[in-house]
């Protein structure tokens, strides 16, 4: 009985604060909201000026205006600086772009004849001998071998080992579209 005594006690207090606190501080905020001119917030807004044709501009001068009423968030619109400028020299910058290793789309498949992984047989436009990376475009993984086995060119760009194949994607897949990048001399 003590307990469900304690139990209504509790929720009356709650009940109290509740409805005194409520209206109390919906009247406090209502008081100085924006209707009042002189609390209104203000925002700067930086206005340009062109300089003269020869000369240096002045500098910027900040102005205050109230926010737009339909602003909910009291934000003022974007401010845009108006003018041009010249660069002192007339030199346009050069940026370094190191230069790309050849490359080759094309299809690659798996041959058991080719008995050691770090060799492949390679098909038009890949140079005889050359260290190639061969990444499969559907996971990007990639191998690396050397193009080392003569003999016909294949149909596909590239035929690898089966382990080195397996490397890059599942047998059953074969043949799947690959690029070749080597390094030129």
């Amino acid at each position: 009985m003590a307990q469900d005594f304690a139990q209504r006690r509790r929720v009356a207090v709650a009940l109290a604060i509740t409805v005194i606190a409520a209206p109390t501080a919906f009247l406090l905020n209502r008081s100085s909201g924006d209707d009042d001119p002189a609390t209104a917030a203000t925002v700067a807004t930086l206005v340009g000026t062109v300089a003269p044709a020869g000369g240096t501009a002045s500098p910027a001068v900040p102005q205050t205006e109230s926010p737009n009423e339909t602003d909910p968030l009291g934000t003022s619109a974007a401010g845009y600086l108006s003018g041009t400028t010249v660069p002192a020299d007339a030199v346009s910058a050069q940026i370094a772009v190191p230069r790309l290793p050849e490359s080759v789309k094309g299809m690659a498949t798996f041959s058991s004849s080719i008995d050691s992984t770090l060799r492949c047989r390679t098909g038009e436009g890949v140079p005889f001998n050359a260290t190639i990376t061969v990444t499969n475009l559907d996971n990007s993984r990639s191998v690396q071998c050397v193009s080392s086995i003569g003999g016909e060119r294949p149909e596909e760009t590239v035929v690898l080992a089966t382990e080195t194949f397996a490397q890059i994607a599942d047998l059953t897949d074969a043949p799947v579209p690959v690029q070749i990048t080597w390094a030129s001399n």
